[in-house]
């Protein structure tokens, strides 16, 4: 699947199904990031290795531990729970409004990255994260720069306009 930001057609994947929990048929979840997202949506998808996917009926979530815990409605022993297997995800349209200064990793990807000398980089063609800090992973058909997500390097942020200046120079790599 690919994040295409224009359409938001495509549902993202957030968090990958771990099985059951507890003998009423909750679905321990494990997010990709942080698990805000799922938290705070009930329009889930159940996505599917072969690139389906369909709609969950959340009742509850809540997080556990470093993970997230949900019951689905039609979903009522640990049996049923373990059937469900792949990722749940939502449709880009359904997250919520990130806070001032914090941008989704999906938003991010596809967004022009441009020096202070409006030299441009690349792409991101993907983030990661090193435990301290994201990770910008920027490339073009000459180069790859991986770019610390931090107010250091990164300048500005304008994801309408799919632009982020940093202030990195074009022999970093």
């Amino acid at each position: 699947m690919k994040n295409n930001f224009e359409q938001n057609a495509e549902p993202i994947a957030l968090g990958a199904l771990r099985g059951a929990y507890g003998l009423k048929g909750w679905v321990r979840i494990d997010p990709f990031q942080d698990g805000e997202a799922l938290l705070a949506s009930k329009k889930w998808l159940h996505m599917f290795r072969d690139g389906t996917f369909k709609e969950l009926a959340v009742q509850q979530v809540k997080p556990h531990g470093n993970g997230v815990v949900a019951k689905f409605a039609g979903i009522e022993t640990p049996e049923e729970a373990s059937t469900l297997k792949g990722a749940v995800g939502l449709m880009r349209a359904n997250f919520p409004e990130p806070a001032e200064g914090e941008f989704y990793w999906v938003d991010l990807i596809g967004c022009q990255v441009i020096n202070t000398k409006d030299q441009v980089l690349g792409i991101v063609e993907a983030l990661d994260s090193n435990g301290v800090q994201d990770i910008l992973d920027v490339r073009s058909s000459e180069s790859r720069f991986l770019i610390p997500f931090i107010d250091h390097y990164v300048l500005s942020v304008d994801v309408t306009e799919r632009m982020i200046k940093v202030d990195w120079e074009l022999d970093w790599k």
